[in-house]
């Protein structure tokens, strides 16, 4: 890997390689942190390790230019193949790092400022919902063709595709002969019963879909923090705008109520029902995932507290 790095560096900038250091985080492609013996000093280089269209770097290659397009705090492309990308290092630290140093004050000013970069964030919209692929194609639900039969009834737009998402996860759960009929009729039924929760008559929304605070630079100018950027959009896609709430509320956002105000001054209402379902749609997502990658045990452990969660519930 090495010297595939040294021929890209060579190439994109006729530079010389001082250091590379592998980037763990995260669980789609593989990341470096390359540092040259001339501008921009430091680069980061993402290579492909999905070639599913609605993960893929050309997909994160839209995304990136349509929110710098709009003012929003991406990192710069330097260079760009279908095998790899070359990407600005942002300035700041990722806010992760220090929140929990944070005092209660600098919290509230940061979130606040999170609240706004969401509203700018969703500011951005699509005529369709779904996945969004290369060069900004949405792959939506797509209906049999059929003849002409009769006067066709309006649907929900939004809840097909939401539910065909859905219903895709837990199928590819129950494709597994360790997980509990049971469980999955209980979470089943819970969507059902539940599916005014998430009434959503809006437009197409982009939303980061994988928005928490590991994902977002910050830099101290005097008394404040500032947003210098957000990274990693491969999960980023065409829906309604409380589903990019999802990992701010497992981060706790919503159990302080001065956090949950801070963010609400910044972005405006929100769907706290909506987010809450989300996040047990997500949650099933994260728990196929895991038991795909071979982690049966953190998929199990996250299926043991959904259950718990929807016993709660009931």
């Amino acid at each position: 890997m090495e010297d595939k790095i040294k021929e890209i560096i060579e190439r994109e900038f006729n530079a010389q390689i001082l250091e590379i250091k592998r980037i763990t985080d995260g669980y789609s492609h593989y990341m470096y942190l390359v540092k040259i013996n001339k501008e921009p000093e430091e680069v980061i280089i993402r290579f492909s390790n999905n070639k599913k269209k609605d993960v893929g770097l050309g997909k994160e290659k839209f995304i990136i230019e349509l929110l710098r397009e709009n003012n929003i705090p991406a990192p710069k492309i330097y260079a760009f193949d279908d095998e790899y990308m070359v990407l600005e290092k942002l300035k700041g630290i990722r806010l992760d790092t220090i929140w929990d140093s944070l005092a209660k004050q600098e919290k509230i000013q940061v979130t606040k400022e999170i609240g706004k970069l969401l509203s700018k964030i969703h500011s951005i919209k699509f005529e369709e919902f779904g996945k969004i692929e290369s060069e900004g194609k949405i792959k939506s639900d797509e209906a049999f063709n059929f003849r002409k039969m009769g006067e066709k009834p309006e649907h929900d737009p939004y809840l097909r595709q939401y539910l065909i998402d859905i219903f895709d996860d837990c199928a590819r759960l129950l494709s597994y002969p360790h997980i509990s009929k049971e469980f999955m009729e209980k979470i089943i039924s819970y969507y059902i019963r539940n599916l005014g929760k998430i009434d959503y008559d809006g437009k197409a929304t982009l939303v980061h879909a994988d928005f928490m605070t590991g994902h977002i630079f910050v830099e101290k100018t005097g008394d404040e923090y500032k947003i210098t950027g957000i990274i990693d959009f491969e999960f980023a896609r065409s829906h309604a705008p409380e589903y990019d709430f999802i990992k701010l509320h497992r981060q706790g956002f919503f159990d302080d109520e001065e956090i949950k105000q801070a963010l609400k001054e910044g972005y405006g209402e929100i769907n706290e029902q909506a987010v809450e379902f989300h996040r047990l749609t997500r949650d099933l997502g994260f728990a196929w995932a895991m038991v795909e990658s071979g982690n049966k045990k953190l998929s199990d452990e996250k299926i043991k507290e959904l259950e718990e969660k929807l016993n709660s519930l009931i």
